[in-house]
């Protein structure tokens, strides 16, 4: 509990965090004030049990309980409003505080496994913190210093009693400690593959097409979204078991020390140890100090389940955000040198290992070698989406670190063989990456990608919505509108990766255009498999198993029969395989 105030305090602001000590306090009292109503009943009982009565210190007695129901009253008025608002306060700062550090990580963080964990954090998880402070704190304050204050007040009845008070919470604290490890274990696992379901079930809807051709919708058990939703289903059902066994265990031990209680009272009595007064006292203390413990017991799991969304929240705070200089450097140029480079992804082999190469300003530069080679890895670093394990990568000669993430952006255009467009029009899309641009720029870009062809048969021409992810146009389309969308942003550096990979002839065609066009006054460097893309350029590079292995022109590399010319007459056996019908020479 504590570590949950600690962490709510670091995200409020100063106001947020006064009602939050205001809020403390009230509920602390209250449990305080409620302790003590139930502890003044024994004094009051034995007052109306030891005639003669003396009136004035029963009516003092009852004014004392009155007294602290009144003021219990105006404190849970006052705590509750106090905890709608400093929630609401923690769900804006959540909210704020994420999506601004959302904004720092590294471009490479944010796989697709990340789409489920993070909606769920932005959504169920902000909710469950900021349900703290507005349901359940009160609970949990009221429900631990209302019962010290009656075990507190026991001894003032009698030592034995006090002492088994005492000793019996101390055995509850443990069974309510156990309960909260059981949810706290398995709410993670939950928790795991929810996120995981979630990611899945955003992928199963964007691949209908795919799933649907190769039958995969009748045959469940070749998919990994009914993989996840039966973990889902496993990890659901051992948290729900183990949660219930949990509970039984935490209130039959509680029924047990109320029971070891009461007994040891009434056997006092009959001993005449203690007066009959004082053990009407402990049993009405003992049984309404079952109220406020019965209650922590039924909310302990919420109580772990919103911590552990405390702890998600936390854990995604803090993935560390690329290191930003304080004054960004001015590159000189537009060209690019990586040296030493060594990278390796999280828990991952070496990707990259010395990687040296300078890229000549102005030029074009191809990247070919075999799958998993770290073709596609060299580019992001080249656009800091990571930043080096060792080495420099270099862009007018400053290391991108100190040109920093919003330089590199400036000087990088990157067009991807997975093109996602944002919900919108076509004209939308490509004026993110120059919201001023004029209708004539427009035209002009999508000539050079020949994306005017698409927009002059779409019914709704630039006004046409591209769907979720650019769902309505065809992969062709969407990438012609990405190359247009780089021409537009019109920066010194682009970066393609396999942009004509998957595209039909018409579109290859239109795309290699417009990658000439791209390359007619800018630092290119395409990651290709294509022929006609790798002929053009004006350097080759050969990357296997994370090294440079060869690097030169077309010719030179082929006359030298390495790992090009394997490469270069693979692709050209390629070329000439058609399909016939049968009988056809």
């Amino acid at each position: 509990m504590i570590t949950m105030i600690r962490y709510l305090s670091e995200v409020l602001d100063e106001k947020g965090r006064r009602h939050l000590r205001v809020m403390l306090m009230a509920q602390a009292a209250q449990g305080v004030l409620q302790g003590l109503g139930f502890l003044f009943v024994a004094p009051l009982v034995a007052t109306l049990t030891s005639p003669p009565v003396d009136w004035s210190r029963f009516w003092l007695w009852l004014g004392a309980i009155a007294a602290a129901v009144g003021v219990h009253h105006v404190l849970l008025a006052k705590s509750t409003s106090l905890g709608y608002l400093v929630g609401t306060d923690v769900l804006t700062s959540f909210h704020e505080r994420i999506g601004n550090h959302l904004a720092t990580l590294p471009i490479g963080w944010f796989g697709g496994d990340r789409t489920g964990p993070v909606g769920r954090i932005l959504g169920k998880g902000t909710m469950d913190v900021a349900n703290i402070p507005a349901h359940l704190l009160r609970h949990v304050v009221v429900g631990v210093t209302a019962p010290t204050v009656m075990i507190i007040g026991s001894y003032l009845l009698d030592w034995r009693i006090g002492l088994a008070f005492t000793v019996g919470a101390v055995v509850c604290a443990l069974a309510l400690r156990l309960l909260m490890v059981i949810v706290r274990r398995n709410d993670d696992d939950y928790e795991h593959d929810i996120g995981a379901t979630s990611s899945r079930i955003v992928e199963y809807a964007r691949q209908q097409p795919v799933l649907r051709a190769y039958g995969v919708l009748d045959r469940p058990e070749m998919g990994t979204l009914e993989e996840s939703l039966i973990r889902q289903e496993g990890s659901q059902s051992r948290l729900t078991i183990r949660g219930a066994w949990g509970l039984i265990v935490f209130f039959g031990t509680l029924q047990l020390v109320v029971t070891a209680v009461i007994a040891l009272a009434v056997a006092l009595t009959l001993q005449s140890t203690i007066a009959l007064p004082v053990m009407i006292g402990v049993l009405i203390v003992t049984l309404r100090m079952l109220d406020p413990i019965t209650q922590l017991g039924e909310l302990a799991g919420h109580v772990q389940v919103n911590a552990d969304a405390i702890g998600r929240v936390r854990a995604l705070l803090a993935v560390p955000p690329l290191p930003e200089p304080e004054r960004p450097a001015e590159p000189a140029g537009s060209g690019i040198e990586l040296s030493g480079v060594r990278f390796g992804y999280e828990d991952g082999p070496v990707v990259l290992d010395g990687v040296d190469v300078t890229i000549p300003p102005g030029s074009f530069t191809a990247i070919v070698g075999p799958s998993g080679a770290g073709k596609s890895t060299l580019l992001k670093l080249i656009g800091r989406f990571f930043d080096v394990d060792s080495g420099t990568v270099a862009i007018g000669g400053r290391d991108v670190r100190e040109l920093g993430s919003a330089g590199v952006s400036r000087l990088t255009a990157q067009v991807f063989q997975d093109v996602y467009l944002f919900e919108g029009t076509i004209a939308d899309n490509l004026r993110m990456a120059a919201p001023d641009a004029s209708d004539a720029d427009l035209g002009r870009v999508a000539a050079i990608a020949r994306l005017d062809e698409v927009v002059e048969r779409l019914p709704d021409g630039w006004h046409t919505r591209v769907g979720e992810a650019g769902s309505t146009l065809s992969g062709g389309e969407k990438q012609r509108v990405s190359i247009a969308r780089a021409l537009l942003k019109d920066a010194p550096v682009v970066l393609l990766d396999e942009a004509t990979a998957a595209l039909d002839a018409a579109n290859e065609a239109a795309v290699a255009d417009a990658i000439t066009e791209l390359a007619r006054d800018r630092t290119v460097i395409v990651v290709a498999h294509r022929l006609s893309t790798v002929v053009a350029a004006d350097r080759i590079l050969v990357l296997d198993r994370g090294k440079i292995t060869e690097q030169g022109d077309h010719d030179t590399l082929l006359a030298a029969g390495g790992t090009y010319a394997r490469f270069w007459n693979e692709r050209v056996r390629a070329r000439g395989w058609q399909l016939a019908s049968k009988g056809t020479p």
